[in-house]
């Protein structure tokens, strides 16, 4: 028995509160967990919008602990399932992950333990759900609930598509129709009704929390190249580093050899910084990444493998290099820098490269494809925002359906934006991304 081990009461007498303080040591809940928790125990289908360090993770498993049957999480990100469930077994719960990453005898262990419904969480990537032998077993299994992680990417509107997250609603129909859960950090509300489509949702609890983060200064800026976007960010980081002492930051490339490049500038002014990318081998990722959680690198200098599920309160940077394709992958991106709700900054450097890039995504393909017609629209967006002349926090809040709030930090509130001029000034049209969901939300915070 793990010298951790936590014994897990399921006679449904238990308050969600007292589960929470035993399983996790906390003694209350965060903003809008409790509605979430409550659905899912009274097993009701949701659809959950939080973003990053709202303790998404809690509203699944919570409920899931206390039950007595199979609880299946969908989510596209291997790294992430393989740390919640390691967090999970070494504290004696029952918990497993399937995905192509699996070694041989894991994977054999884990459908042992499927079968003999041993488990009480059960992560799977997408594409496993498409295994006839997965299929059977989870069919015999009969899971109490399915969650959807990263559920913006069932949403041809999402900015990251993925096919076999169409499926998922087809699956849960082959394994009984459990109740649905679908979490994700940004979504607007075209991407949410499309997500409640494709899953069947029926009578879902809707939160959305607001897109808003009040503790983070919004900055964008024109650099004439990727070499002064390097120096530029590494002057950030330093003022960064030695204003904050102990804190960390994120620094995003485009490529794996920027990001190495980056890492190599900032070594060289005596900074803790290493690279991260999808080209390297899983130890050498993992041990990056668990460094930069340890405290032992102050700096991270990444491609957008990178991030997803850190849960590192320090970082009070997160700088792009490099203006993503969307506003979605912007946003969730630089909502890592301050967690704790501490101040903290995201800084967007565009250079003449992202304008070569984009424009030759737009001319690439079919153009009578709706989902490359969406893709365009959210680049157009996404330029919106580095050119804007107004309020970029207004410019964000606007982009997802919400009233513009009064801003509390960023440049161009502060008098110290610069204008690209190799944009022109696009405005976004909701109509052009897609029908919005009838009615409103039932729980939301806007």
């Amino acid at each position: 028995m793990s010298p951790n081990r936590v014994d897990v009461q399921r006679d449904g007498s238990e308050a969600p509160e007292a589960a929470l303080h035993r399983l996790y040591g906390y003694s209350r809940f965060r903003r809008l967990q409790r509605p979430i928790v409550s659905a899912m125990l009274a097993d009701r289908d949701v659809i959950a919008v939080l973003p990053t360090g709202a303790g998404k993770s809690i509203c699944f498993q919570l409920p899931a602990l206390m039950r007595e049957d199979l609880t299946l999480v969908v989510s596209p990100l291997i790294s992430l399932m393989q740390d919640q469930v390691a967090g999970l077994r070494h504290r004696g719960l029952a918990a497993a992950e399937l995905s192509s990453a699996t070694p041989v005898a894991d994977r054999s262990r884990a459908e042992d333990a499927l079968a003999a419904r041993e488990l009480r969480l059960l992560y799977a990537s997408p594409e496993m759900l498409a295994s006839p032998r997965f299929r059977s077993l989870c069919a015999s299994s009969r899971p109490g609930r399915i969650v959807v992680d990263e559920a913006h990417c069932i949403s041809e509107w999402g900015h990251d598509f993925r096919p076999s997250y169409r499926r998922i609603g087809e699956f849960a129909r082959a394994v009984g129709r459990p109740p649905l859960a679908a979490f994700t950090a940004t979504a607007t509300p075209a991407t949410r009704s499309d997500v409640e489509a494709c899953l069947g949702l029926r009578r879902p609890l809707r939160v959305v929390a607001s897109v808003d983060r009040p503790n983070l200064h919004w900055s964008a800026a024109r650099v004439r190249g990727l070499r002064e976007a390097i120096d530029r960010a590494g002057a950030e980081v330093l003022t960064s580093l030695r204003s904050r002492p102990g804190s960390g930051a994120i620094l995003y490339a485009p490529t794996r050899r920027t990001a190495a490049q980056a890492a190599e500038a900032l070594c060289r002014l005596g900074v803790r910084a290493s690279y991260y990318h999808a080209g390297m081998d899983p130890d050498g990722r993992r041990h990056v990444q668990d460094r930069f959680l340890a405290g032992d690198l102050a700096v991270v200098c990444a491609t957008s493998a990178f991030g997803m599920g850190i849960d590192h309160p320090r970082i009070r940077l997160v700088c792009h290099c490099g203006m993503p394709g969307a506003l979605e992958s912007y946003v969730q991106e630089a909502g890592r820098a301050g967690r704790d709700g501490e101040r903290a900054a995201a800084l967007l450097l565009a250079t003449p490269r992202d304008r070569r890039i984009h424009a030759l995504l737009a001319r690439g393909g079919d153009r009578g494809s709706s989902h490359l017609r969406r893709a365009r629209a959210r680049l157009r967006a996404m330029i919106g925002y580095v050119d804007t002349s107004g309020c970029r926090r207004s410019y964000i809040s606007s982009y997802f359906g919400e009233r513009p709030p009064a801003c509390s930090g960023c440049d161009r509130c502060d008098g110290a934006g610069q204008r690209l001029p190799w944009t022109r000034r696009l405005r976004f049209d909701r109509r052009r991304e897609g029908r919005l969901p009838a009615g409103s939300t039932e729980t939301e915070e806007t």
